[in-house]
Protein backbone atom coordinates (compact mmCIF):
# COMPACT_ATOMS: atom_id res chain seq x y z
CA UNK A 1 0.00 0.00 0.00
CA UNK A 2 3.22 2.48 1.12
CA UNK A 3 4.39 2.04 -2.44
CA UNK A 4 1.29 2.94 -4.43
CA UNK A 5 1.09 6.17 -1.98
CA UNK A 6 4.72 6.92 -2.68
CA UNK A 7 3.75 6.51 -6.54
CA UNK A 8 0.98 9.06 -6.29
CA UNK A 9 2.80 11.58 -4.49
CA UNK A 10 5.90 11.41 -6.95
CA UNK A 11 2.97 11.42 -9.61
CA UNK A 12 2.04 14.46 -7.93
CA UNK A 13 4.85 16.73 -7.18
CA UNK A 14 5.61 15.68 -10.87
CA UNK A 15 2.73 17.00 -12.21
CA UNK A 16 3.03 20.40 -9.94
CA UNK A 17 6.99 21.20 -11.16
CA UNK A 18 5.01 20.95 -15.29
CA UNK A 19 2.46 22.74 -13.93
CA UNK A 20 4.12 25.87 -12.27
CA UNK A 21 7.61 25.71 -13.93
CA UNK A 22 6.72 24.75 -17.36
CA UNK A 23 3.01 26.86 -16.81
CA UNK A 24 5.25 29.93 -15.65
CA UNK A 25 7.20 29.55 -19.25
CA UNK A 26 4.32 29.05 -21.38
CA UNK A 27 2.18 31.87 -19.71
CA UNK A 28 5.19 33.93 -20.71
CA UNK A 29 5.07 32.92 -24.17
CA UNK A 30 1.59 32.85 -24.54
CA UNK A 31 1.41 36.61 -23.61
CA UNK A 32 3.57 37.10 -26.99
CA UNK A 33 0.86 35.16 -28.66
CA UNK A 34 -1.88 37.08 -27.69
CA UNK A 35 -0.16 40.40 -28.43
CA UNK A 36 1.24 39.44 -31.66
CA UNK A 37 -2.16 38.35 -32.57
CA UNK A 38 -3.86 41.86 -31.20
CA UNK A 39 -1.36 43.67 -33.28
CA UNK A 40 -2.27 41.85 -36.25
CA UNK A 41 1.34 39.99 -36.56
CA UNK A 42 1.63 37.10 -38.65
CA UNK A 43 2.58 33.51 -35.95
CA UNK A 44 4.21 30.62 -37.92
CA UNK A 45 4.11 28.21 -34.80
CA UNK A 46 2.76 28.46 -31.61
CA UNK A 47 4.39 25.10 -29.69
CA UNK A 48 3.02 23.70 -25.85
CA UNK A 49 6.56 22.50 -25.05
CA UNK A 50 10.11 21.81 -26.91
CA UNK A 51 12.28 19.26 -28.43
CA UNK A 52 10.07 17.01 -30.73
CA UNK A 53 6.65 17.54 -31.60
CA UNK A 54 3.92 14.46 -30.43
CA UNK A 55 1.06 15.99 -32.06
CA UNK A 56 0.55 19.44 -34.56
CA UNK A 57 -1.95 20.95 -36.85
CA UNK A 58 -2.71 24.20 -38.34
CA UNK A 59 -5.24 26.37 -38.21
CA UNK A 60 -7.44 28.94 -40.05
CA UNK A 61 -5.27 31.46 -39.13
CA UNK A 62 -2.40 29.70 -40.73
CA UNK A 63 -0.41 28.95 -37.84
CA UNK A 64 1.49 26.12 -36.90
CA UNK A 65 0.03 24.52 -33.09
CA UNK A 66 1.96 22.15 -31.68
CA UNK A 67 2.26 19.69 -28.55
CA UNK A 68 6.22 18.62 -28.16
CA UNK A 69 7.57 16.21 -25.75
CA UNK A 70 9.55 18.46 -23.13
CA UNK A 71 6.21 19.82 -21.49
CA UNK A 72 8.49 22.56 -19.34
CA UNK A 73 7.21 25.80 -21.20
CA UNK A 74 6.70 26.11 -25.04
CA UNK A 75 7.52 28.99 -27.60
CA UNK A 76 6.00 31.25 -30.26
CA UNK A 77 7.59 32.33 -33.93
CA UNK A 78 7.07 35.61 -35.05
CA UNK A 79 8.76 36.06 -38.20
CA UNK A 80 8.08 40.24 -38.21
CA UNK A 81 10.08 40.20 -35.17
CA UNK A 82 12.76 38.54 -36.35
CA UNK A 83 15.16 39.69 -32.97
CA UNK A 84 12.44 37.16 -30.94
CA UNK A 85 13.26 34.34 -33.56
CA UNK A 86 16.24 32.95 -32.46
CA UNK A 87 15.48 31.53 -28.61
CA UNK A 88 12.06 31.79 -29.36
CA UNK A 89 11.02 28.92 -32.05
CA UNK A 90 11.32 31.39 -35.13
CA UNK A 91 13.08 29.89 -38.20
CA UNK A 92 13.13 31.11 -42.18
CA UNK A 93 10.64 28.35 -42.27
CA UNK A 94 9.59 29.83 -45.98
CA UNK A 95 9.84 32.54 -48.54
CA UNK A 96 6.56 33.81 -47.40
CA UNK A 97 7.74 35.23 -44.21
CA UNK A 98 10.40 37.02 -45.50
CA UNK A 99 8.26 38.53 -46.90
CA UNK A 100 5.99 40.01 -44.71
CA UNK A 101 6.20 43.92 -43.46
CA UNK A 102 8.52 44.71 -40.58
CA UNK A 103 6.38 44.98 -37.07
CA UNK A 104 5.65 48.87 -36.09
CA UNK A 105 7.69 50.32 -33.07
CA UNK A 106 4.18 50.33 -31.51
CA UNK A 107 3.94 46.20 -31.70
CA UNK A 108 7.34 45.58 -31.13
CA UNK A 109 7.19 47.47 -27.66
CA UNK A 110 3.61 45.86 -26.65
CA UNK A 111 4.43 42.08 -28.16
CA UNK A 112 7.92 42.33 -26.04
CA UNK A 113 6.39 43.27 -23.09
CA UNK A 114 3.38 40.93 -23.10
CA UNK A 115 5.74 38.47 -21.96
CA UNK A 116 6.37 39.91 -18.35
CA UNK A 117 2.69 41.35 -18.40
CA UNK A 118 1.44 37.65 -18.43
CA UNK A 119 3.52 36.67 -16.05
CA UNK A 120 2.68 39.27 -13.56
CA UNK A 121 -0.93 38.77 -13.96
CA UNK A 122 -0.28 35.07 -12.98
CA UNK A 123 1.57 35.78 -10.33
CA UNK A 124 -1.65 37.88 -9.12
CA UNK A 125 -3.56 35.32 -9.67
CA UNK A 126 -1.43 32.74 -7.40
CA UNK A 127 -0.83 35.48 -5.20
CA UNK A 128 -4.51 35.60 -4.54
CA UNK A 129 -5.13 32.24 -4.19
CA UNK A 130 -1.79 32.24 -1.52
CA UNK A 131 -4.05 35.07 0.39
CA UNK A 132 -7.31 33.53 0.33
CA UNK A 133 -5.62 29.71 1.62
CA UNK A 134 -3.11 31.05 3.67
CA UNK A 135 0.63 30.25 4.05
CA UNK A 136 2.28 28.39 6.72
CA UNK A 137 4.72 29.73 8.14
CA UNK A 138 7.23 28.45 11.20
CA UNK A 139 6.47 30.69 14.47
CA UNK A 140 10.00 30.84 15.13
CA UNK A 141 11.55 32.17 11.82
CA UNK A 142 8.87 35.44 12.19
CA UNK A 143 11.02 36.73 14.96
CA UNK A 144 14.53 38.88 14.85
CA UNK A 145 15.35 37.79 18.22
CA UNK A 146 18.11 35.49 18.77
CA UNK A 147 17.44 32.46 20.86
CA UNK A 148 20.76 30.33 20.43
CA UNK A 149 24.23 31.27 19.37
CA UNK A 150 26.40 28.06 19.27
CA UNK A 151 30.42 28.71 19.91
CA UNK A 152 30.80 26.68 16.53
CA UNK A 153 28.74 25.71 13.42
CA UNK A 154 29.28 23.16 11.10
CA UNK A 155 30.63 23.10 7.38
CA UNK A 156 28.48 20.90 4.92
CA UNK A 157 31.28 18.38 5.98
CA UNK A 158 31.33 18.49 9.28
CA UNK A 159 34.20 20.38 9.63
CA UNK A 160 33.95 23.25 12.91
CA UNK A 161 34.64 26.77 12.88
CA UNK A 162 34.30 29.50 15.38
CA UNK A 163 30.22 30.97 15.22
CA UNK A 164 30.66 34.62 13.89
CA UNK A 165 27.63 35.57 16.06
CA UNK A 166 30.08 34.45 19.15
CA UNK A 167 32.70 36.46 18.38
CA UNK A 168 30.78 39.15 17.71
CA UNK A 169 29.40 38.87 21.00
CA UNK A 170 26.04 38.19 20.00
CA UNK A 171 23.52 36.84 23.09
CA UNK A 172 20.84 34.94 22.97
CA UNK A 173 17.44 37.51 23.72
CA UNK A 174 19.39 40.39 21.33
CA UNK A 175 16.90 41.78 18.89
CA UNK A 176 17.81 42.39 15.39
CA UNK A 177 17.11 45.92 14.22
CA UNK A 178 18.86 46.12 10.81
CA UNK A 179 21.73 44.71 8.69
CA UNK A 180 23.81 47.44 7.01
CA UNK A 181 21.44 49.71 7.41
CA UNK A 182 18.16 47.55 6.13
CA UNK A 183 15.79 47.32 8.64
CA UNK A 184 14.75 43.87 8.85
CA UNK A 185 11.18 41.96 10.12
CA UNK A 186 12.07 38.44 10.34
CA UNK A 187 14.65 35.54 10.82
CA UNK A 188 14.47 34.87 6.97
CA UNK A 189 15.20 38.50 5.98
CA UNK A 190 18.18 38.20 8.75
CA UNK A 191 19.45 35.22 6.96
CA UNK A 192 19.02 36.68 3.17
CA UNK A 193 20.51 39.57 4.27
CA UNK A 194 23.55 38.57 5.47
CA UNK A 195 24.05 35.67 2.70
CA UNK A 196 23.56 38.57 -0.06
CA UNK A 197 25.81 40.96 1.91
CA UNK A 198 28.61 42.60 0.22
CA UNK A 199 30.62 44.21 3.13
CA UNK A 200 33.93 44.01 3.81
CA UNK A 201 36.80 45.26 6.17
CA UNK A 202 39.79 47.02 5.59
CA UNK A 203 41.69 43.49 4.51
CA UNK A 204 38.54 42.28 2.25
CA UNK A 205 36.99 40.14 4.97
CA UNK A 206 33.62 39.88 4.42
CA UNK A 207 31.69 42.30 7.32
CA UNK A 208 28.30 43.21 8.37
CA UNK A 209 26.91 45.99 10.53
CA UNK A 210 24.13 44.99 12.76
CA UNK A 211 22.32 47.35 14.94
CA UNK A 212 20.37 45.32 18.05
CA UNK A 213 18.47 45.72 21.21
CA UNK A 214 19.75 44.62 24.43
CA UNK A 215 17.78 45.13 27.34
CA UNK A 216 16.50 48.18 26.21
CA UNK A 217 19.49 49.97 24.60
CA UNK A 218 20.08 49.70 20.75
CA UNK A 219 24.18 48.74 20.19
CA UNK A 220 26.24 49.03 16.58
CA UNK A 221 28.14 46.15 16.39
CA UNK A 222 30.37 44.42 13.60
CA UNK A 223 30.10 40.93 12.77
CA UNK A 224 32.21 39.27 10.32
CA UNK A 225 30.17 36.13 8.70
CA UNK A 226 31.63 33.13 7.83
CA UNK A 227 31.16 31.55 4.18
CA UNK A 228 29.64 28.27 4.83
CA UNK A 229 30.11 25.35 1.96
CA UNK A 230 26.37 23.90 1.68
CA UNK A 231 27.06 21.33 -1.09
CA UNK A 232 29.06 18.56 -1.15
CA UNK A 233 29.00 18.55 -5.48
CA UNK A 234 29.78 22.17 -6.07
CA UNK A 235 30.77 23.82 -3.12
CA UNK A 236 28.75 26.12 -3.03
CA UNK A 237 29.23 28.77 0.03
CA UNK A 238 27.35 31.60 1.55
CA UNK A 239 28.34 33.95 4.05
CA UNK A 240 26.71 32.43 7.73
CA UNK A 241 25.94 34.76 10.78
CA UNK A 242 25.93 31.24 13.17
CA UNK A 243 22.64 32.10 15.22
CA UNK A 244 19.26 30.49 15.22
CA UNK A 245 16.09 32.27 16.20
CA UNK A 246 14.29 32.39 19.36
CA UNK A 247 11.41 30.00 19.46
CA UNK A 248 8.08 29.58 21.82
CA UNK A 249 9.05 26.43 23.84
CA UNK A 250 5.77 24.63 24.07
CA UNK A 251 5.59 21.22 25.68
CA UNK A 252 3.91 19.10 22.64
CA UNK A 253 4.72 15.53 24.27
CA UNK A 254 6.07 13.85 27.06
CA UNK A 255 8.10 10.64 26.73
CA UNK A 256 7.60 8.06 29.55
CA UNK A 257 9.05 7.88 32.94
CA UNK A 258 11.07 11.13 31.81
CA UNK A 259 12.01 13.65 34.53
CA UNK A 260 9.67 15.92 32.85
CA UNK A 261 6.49 13.79 33.54
CA UNK A 262 7.80 12.98 36.90
CA UNK A 263 8.20 16.41 37.73
CA UNK A 264 4.57 17.46 36.82
CA UNK A 265 5.22 18.89 33.57
CA UNK A 266 2.30 18.68 31.16
CA UNK A 267 1.25 18.83 27.84
CA UNK A 268 0.46 22.98 26.40
CA UNK A 269 3.13 24.26 29.20
CA UNK A 270 5.36 26.58 28.08
CA UNK A 271 9.02 26.63 29.21
CA UNK A 272 10.31 30.44 30.28
CA UNK A 273 13.59 29.74 32.29
CA UNK A 274 15.40 27.26 34.03
CA UNK A 275 17.14 28.00 37.34
CA UNK A 276 15.80 31.80 36.94
CA UNK A 277 17.74 32.15 33.64
CA UNK A 278 15.45 33.28 30.76
CA UNK A 279 15.14 31.11 28.30
CA UNK A 280 15.15 31.63 24.22
CA UNK A 281 15.40 28.13 22.41
CA UNK A 282 15.77 24.32 23.24
CA UNK A 283 19.34 24.45 22.07
CA UNK A 284 19.98 26.61 24.99
CA UNK A 285 18.12 24.58 27.28
CA UNK A 286 20.61 22.07 26.32
CA UNK A 287 23.61 23.83 26.56
CA UNK A 288 22.80 24.62 30.38
CA UNK A 289 21.50 20.52 30.96
CA UNK A 290 25.43 19.33 29.94
CA UNK A 291 26.89 21.06 32.69
CA UNK A 292 24.54 20.34 35.39
CA UNK A 293 25.93 17.95 38.03
CA UNK A 294 24.81 14.35 37.69
CA UNK A 295 22.20 14.15 40.70
CA UNK A 296 21.32 17.62 41.07
CA UNK A 297 17.82 19.54 40.42
CA UNK A 298 17.31 22.06 38.51
CA UNK A 299 14.08 24.74 38.92
CA UNK A 300 12.10 25.25 35.59
CA UNK A 301 10.14 28.20 35.34
CA UNK A 302 7.05 27.36 33.42
CA UNK A 303 3.94 29.28 32.34
CA UNK A 304 0.47 27.25 32.14
CA UNK A 305 -3.05 28.52 31.45
CA UNK A 306 -1.18 32.29 31.50
CA UNK A 307 -0.45 31.38 35.12
CA UNK A 308 3.88 31.86 35.89
CA UNK A 309 4.73 28.77 37.93
CA UNK A 310 8.03 27.12 38.70
CA UNK A 311 9.42 23.10 39.39
CA UNK A 312 11.94 21.08 40.80
CA UNK A 313 13.15 18.72 37.56
CA UNK A 314 16.03 15.74 38.56
CA UNK A 315 17.13 15.65 34.75
CA UNK A 316 18.52 12.24 33.55
CA UNK A 317 21.33 11.14 31.27
CA UNK A 318 20.32 8.77 28.14
CA UNK A 319 21.83 7.32 25.74
CA UNK A 320 20.97 9.08 22.37
CA UNK A 321 23.41 7.55 19.49
CA UNK A 322 24.96 3.86 18.86
CA UNK A 323 28.95 3.69 18.40
CA UNK A 324 30.43 4.04 14.97
CA UNK A 325 33.87 2.90 13.93
CA UNK A 326 36.44 5.48 12.84
CA UNK A 327 39.00 5.15 9.85
CA UNK A 328 42.00 7.57 10.01
CA UNK A 329 45.31 8.27 7.61
CA UNK A 330 47.84 9.55 9.40
CA UNK A 331 49.26 12.64 7.42
CA UNK A 332 45.52 13.04 5.92
CA UNK A 333 43.37 15.39 7.50
CA UNK A 334 41.49 15.34 4.40
CA UNK A 335 40.62 11.72 4.73
CA UNK A 336 37.87 10.63 7.34
CA UNK A 337 35.57 7.49 7.36
CA UNK A 338 32.86 6.79 9.62
CA UNK A 339 30.86 3.48 10.03
CA UNK A 340 28.36 1.71 11.85
CA UNK A 341 26.03 -1.13 12.61
CA UNK A 342 22.92 -1.01 11.16
CA UNK A 343 20.24 -3.68 12.22
CA UNK A 344 16.70 -4.58 10.86
CA UNK A 345 14.74 -7.79 10.91
CA UNK A 346 16.47 -9.36 7.86
CA UNK A 347 20.08 -8.76 9.23
CA UNK A 348 23.42 -7.17 10.42
CA UNK A 349 25.86 -5.21 8.37
CA UNK A 350 28.11 -2.50 8.58
CA UNK A 351 26.99 0.96 7.00
CA UNK A 352 29.00 3.78 5.82
CA UNK A 353 27.71 7.02 8.06
CA UNK A 354 30.03 9.38 6.27
CA UNK A 355 32.84 9.29 3.80
CA UNK A 356 35.82 11.99 2.58
CA UNK A 357 38.55 11.66 0.86
CA UNK A 358 40.74 11.88 -2.32
CA UNK A 359 39.97 8.12 -3.64
CA UNK A 360 39.06 6.56 -7.07
CA UNK A 361 36.30 4.85 -5.23
CA UNK A 362 35.02 6.82 -2.39
CA UNK A 363 31.26 5.19 -0.92
CA UNK A 364 28.87 6.87 -0.62
CA UNK A 365 26.60 6.94 3.04
CA UNK A 366 24.01 3.90 3.46
CA UNK A 367 26.55 1.60 1.36
CA UNK A 368 27.61 -1.70 3.15
CA UNK A 369 31.00 -2.80 4.07
CA UNK A 370 30.46 -6.15 3.88
CA UNK A 371 34.64 -7.36 3.69
CA UNK A 372 38.19 -6.37 4.89
CA UNK A 373 41.06 -7.92 3.38
CA UNK A 374 38.81 -10.66 2.03
CA UNK A 375 37.53 -11.76 5.53
CA UNK A 376 33.41 -11.00 6.26
CA UNK A 377 33.01 -8.26 8.25
CA UNK A 378 29.48 -8.19 10.18
CA UNK A 379 30.10 -5.70 12.84
CA UNK A 380 32.37 -2.88 13.47
CA UNK A 381 34.05 -4.50 16.20
CA UNK A 382 35.19 -7.21 14.08
CA UNK A 383 36.28 -4.02 11.77
CA UNK A 384 38.01 -2.73 14.33
CA UNK A 385 40.20 -5.73 14.92
CA UNK A 386 41.44 -5.90 11.21
CA UNK A 387 41.91 -2.37 10.80
CA UNK A 388 44.35 -2.41 13.59
CA UNK A 389 45.43 -5.77 13.14
CA UNK A 390 47.29 -5.12 10.07
CA UNK A 391 48.17 -1.43 10.30
CA UNK A 392 51.51 -1.67 9.99
CA UNK A 393 51.74 -4.78 7.38
CA UNK A 394 50.29 -2.97 4.80
CA UNK A 395 47.52 -1.73 2.62
CA UNK A 396 43.89 -3.13 3.75
CA UNK A 397 41.38 -3.23 0.99
CA UNK A 398 37.70 -2.81 1.88
CA UNK A 399 34.78 -3.79 -0.26
CA UNK A 400 31.30 -2.29 -0.16
CA UNK A 401 28.25 -2.73 -2.11
CA UNK A 402 25.27 -0.09 -2.51
CA UNK A 403 21.38 -0.05 -2.40
CA UNK A 404 21.23 -1.15 -5.73
CA UNK A 405 24.08 -3.97 -5.14
CA UNK A 406 26.79 -2.35 -7.34
CA UNK A 407 30.04 -3.34 -5.90
CA UNK A 408 33.30 -1.33 -5.15
CA UNK A 409 36.48 -1.45 -3.11
CA UNK A 410 38.94 1.16 -1.55
CA UNK A 411 42.76 0.28 -0.63
CA UNK A 412 43.91 1.77 2.86
CA UNK A 413 47.64 2.88 3.05
CA UNK A 414 49.63 1.31 5.41
CA UNK A 415 49.27 3.12 8.95
CA UNK A 416 45.78 2.93 8.13
CA UNK A 417 43.82 3.26 11.89
CA UNK A 418 40.62 2.45 13.67
CA UNK A 419 38.72 3.36 16.85
CA UNK A 420 35.64 2.81 18.05
CA UNK A 421 33.42 5.85 19.34
CA UNK A 422 31.49 5.26 22.16
CA UNK A 423 27.67 6.18 22.43
CA UNK A 424 26.90 9.81 22.73
CA UNK A 425 24.68 10.90 26.17
CA UNK A 426 23.09 13.71 26.52
CA UNK A 427 21.08 15.42 29.92
CA UNK A 428 17.55 15.64 29.12
CA UNK A 429 14.22 16.53 30.86
CA UNK A 430 12.31 14.19 28.42
CA UNK A 431 9.53 16.38 26.38
CA UNK A 432 9.09 16.94 22.67
CA UNK A 433 8.29 20.76 21.89
CA UNK A 434 4.67 21.55 19.33
CA UNK A 435 6.26 22.28 15.95
CA UNK A 436 4.12 25.74 15.86
CA UNK A 437 3.47 26.60 12.29
CA UNK A 438 1.25 30.08 12.14
CA UNK A 439 -1.33 30.50 9.34
CA UNK A 440 -0.45 33.75 7.68
CA UNK A 441 -2.82 35.89 4.86
CA UNK A 442 -0.11 38.27 3.09
CA UNK A 443 -2.13 40.18 1.04
CA UNK A 444 -1.20 40.43 -2.46
CA UNK A 445 0.58 43.75 -2.85
CA UNK A 446 3.24 42.25 0.15
CA UNK A 447 4.09 39.48 -1.76
CA UNK A 448 4.95 40.80 -5.03
CA UNK A 449 6.41 43.41 -2.91
CA UNK A 450 8.43 41.01 -0.79
CA UNK A 451 9.37 39.21 -4.56
CA UNK A 452 10.70 42.17 -6.06
CA UNK A 453 12.47 43.14 -3.45
CA UNK A 454 14.10 39.70 -3.24
CA UNK A 455 14.56 39.91 -6.91
CA UNK A 456 16.45 42.98 -6.87
CA UNK A 457 18.74 42.04 -3.90
CA UNK A 458 19.75 38.81 -5.39
CA UNK A 459 20.34 40.99 -8.55
CA UNK A 460 22.88 43.40 -6.82
CA UNK A 461 24.18 40.67 -5.09
CA UNK A 462 25.16 38.78 -8.02
CA UNK A 463 26.34 42.02 -9.75
CA UNK A 464 28.42 43.17 -6.97
CA UNK A 465 32.07 42.48 -7.14
CA UNK A 466 32.26 42.61 -2.93
CA UNK A 467 29.79 39.86 -2.48
CA UNK A 468 30.19 36.29 -2.00
CA UNK A 469 27.50 35.87 -4.58
CA UNK A 470 28.78 34.59 -8.26
CA UNK A 471 27.52 32.77 -11.43
CA UNK A 472 27.57 29.52 -10.31
CA UNK A 473 24.63 30.67 -7.57
CA UNK A 474 21.88 31.20 -10.33
CA UNK A 475 19.17 28.82 -10.05
CA UNK A 476 18.76 27.39 -13.39
CA UNK A 477 15.27 24.65 -14.64
CA UNK A 478 16.90 21.82 -12.51
CA UNK A 479 16.93 23.83 -9.31
CA UNK A 480 13.77 25.69 -9.64
CA UNK A 481 12.17 22.30 -10.69
CA UNK A 482 13.87 20.69 -7.20
CA UNK A 483 12.43 23.04 -5.63
CA UNK A 484 8.55 22.89 -6.84
CA UNK A 485 9.11 19.28 -6.42
CA UNK A 486 10.45 19.23 -2.91
CA UNK A 487 7.76 22.00 -1.81
CA UNK A 488 4.79 19.61 -3.17
CA UNK A 489 5.45 17.32 -0.35
CA UNK A 490 5.18 20.03 2.47
CA UNK A 491 2.10 22.48 1.39
CA UNK A 492 0.80 23.29 -2.06
CA UNK A 493 0.18 26.87 -0.64
CA UNK A 494 4.23 27.03 -0.49
CA UNK A 495 4.02 25.49 -4.14
CA UNK A 496 1.71 28.67 -5.21
CA UNK A 497 3.88 31.05 -3.25
CA UNK A 498 7.05 29.95 -4.83
CA UNK A 499 5.42 30.13 -8.12
CA UNK A 500 4.62 33.90 -7.36
CA UNK A 501 7.70 34.55 -6.31
CA UNK A 502 9.15 32.72 -9.68
CA UNK A 503 6.51 34.48 -12.18
CA UNK A 504 7.88 37.93 -10.74
CA UNK A 505 11.56 37.13 -11.34
CA UNK A 506 11.11 35.52 -15.01
CA UNK A 507 9.05 39.47 -15.61
CA UNK A 508 12.02 41.24 -14.02
CA UNK A 509 14.90 39.69 -15.61
CA UNK A 510 13.17 39.51 -19.25
CA UNK A 511 12.71 42.95 -19.39
CA UNK A 512 16.45 43.82 -18.43
CA UNK A 513 17.76 45.61 -21.35
CA UNK A 514 20.27 42.39 -22.69
CA UNK A 515 20.02 41.14 -26.15
CA UNK A 516 18.06 38.06 -26.90
CA UNK A 517 15.96 38.90 -23.45
CA UNK A 518 12.51 40.98 -24.00
CA UNK A 519 13.97 44.41 -22.78
CA UNK A 520 16.89 43.64 -25.17
CA UNK A 521 13.97 44.18 -28.05
CA UNK A 522 12.26 47.01 -26.59
CA UNK A 523 16.20 48.50 -26.38
CA UNK A 524 16.68 47.72 -30.10
CA UNK A 525 13.20 49.15 -31.09
CA UNK A 526 13.62 52.24 -29.37
CA UNK A 527 17.19 52.67 -31.41
CA UNK A 528 15.66 52.07 -34.25
CA UNK A 529 12.75 54.37 -33.65
CA UNK A 530 15.15 57.29 -32.67
CA UNK A 531 17.62 56.56 -35.57
CA UNK A 532 14.62 57.17 -37.80
CA UNK A 533 15.34 53.19 -39.31
CA UNK A 534 16.51 49.87 -38.63
CA UNK A 535 19.53 48.76 -36.91
CA UNK A 536 22.18 47.96 -39.64
CA UNK A 537 21.83 44.00 -40.03
CA UNK A 538 25.38 42.91 -40.02
CA UNK A 539 25.50 44.84 -36.51
CA UNK A 540 22.20 43.38 -35.26
CA UNK A 541 22.94 39.53 -36.61
CA UNK A 542 26.56 39.95 -34.82
CA UNK A 543 25.17 41.37 -31.65
CA UNK A 544 22.60 38.73 -31.57
CA UNK A 545 24.60 35.71 -32.60
CA UNK A 546 27.46 36.80 -29.69
CA UNK A 547 24.05 36.96 -27.21
CA UNK A 548 22.50 33.93 -28.12
CA UNK A 549 25.71 32.17 -27.88
CA UNK A 550 26.29 33.98 -23.95
CA UNK A 551 23.15 32.69 -22.60
CA UNK A 552 23.52 29.67 -24.03
CA UNK A 553 26.65 28.90 -23.04
CA UNK A 554 25.24 30.04 -19.41
CA UNK A 555 22.01 27.71 -19.92
CA UNK A 556 24.47 24.91 -20.12
CA UNK A 557 26.60 26.56 -17.21
CA UNK A 558 23.90 26.71 -15.03
CA UNK A 559 22.18 23.38 -16.22
CA UNK A 560 25.53 21.65 -15.49
CA UNK A 561 25.69 23.21 -11.82
CA UNK A 562 22.44 22.26 -11.69
CA UNK A 563 22.97 18.52 -11.67
CA UNK A 564 26.24 18.92 -9.35
CA UNK A 565 24.18 20.77 -7.01
CA UNK A 566 21.72 17.75 -7.10
CA UNK A 567 24.50 15.30 -6.67
CA UNK A 568 25.53 16.84 -3.93
CA UNK A 569 22.51 17.22 -1.80
CA UNK A 570 21.10 13.98 -2.81
CA UNK A 571 24.61 12.97 -1.08
CA UNK A 572 23.64 15.37 2.15
CA UNK A 573 20.24 13.28 2.18
CA UNK A 574 21.32 9.98 1.97
CA UNK A 575 24.32 11.05 5.14
CA UNK A 576 21.47 12.28 7.11
CA UNK A 577 19.22 9.40 6.65
CA UNK A 578 22.36 7.21 8.10
CA UNK A 579 22.67 9.71 11.01
CA UNK A 580 18.82 9.16 11.89
CA UNK A 581 19.96 5.49 11.86
CA UNK A 582 22.84 5.67 14.67
CA UNK A 583 20.82 8.36 15.74
CA UNK A 584 18.25 6.39 19.16
CA UNK A 585 14.54 7.27 18.76
CA UNK A 586 13.37 5.25 21.44
CA UNK A 587 14.68 6.98 24.75
CA UNK A 588 14.72 4.94 27.96
CA UNK A 589 14.36 6.55 31.12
Amino acid sequence: MQDYLDIFSNTWAILLVVLFFGGSIFVHEFGHFVAAKLCGLKVLRFSIGFGPKLISWTGADGCKYMVSLLPLGGYVALPQLADMGALEGGTEEDSAAKSLPPAGFAAKIIVSSAGALFNLLFAALLAAVVWIVGLPESDAYRTTTIGYVPEKISDIDGSKIPSPAFSAGLKPGDKILEIDSDKVSSFAEIIEAIALGSGRDSNGKPMAEIKILRDGKEMQMKVYPALIRTNLGTGDAIRMLGAMPAMKMKVGELLDNSPAQKAGIKVGDTIKGINSEKLYSNQQLIDILSKVPEGETVKLDISRDGKEMSLIVKPAKVVRTKSYCELSIPGDPGFSMRLFDSKNADASSVKVLSARGQFDYIPQPGFMLYKANGRDILNISQLNTVINHNSEKGSITLAFMSPTYEMGDMTLPKGSQSKITPPREQVMLGYILEDITIITHPSIASQFADSIRRTYGALESLLNPKSDVGINSLAGPVDIGRVIYKLSFADISLVLSFAVLLNINLAILNMLPIPVLDGGHILFAIISKIRGGPIPPNVFGAIQAAFTLLFLSLMVYVVYYGMLRWSGDSRYEREMEAVSEINVEDVNF
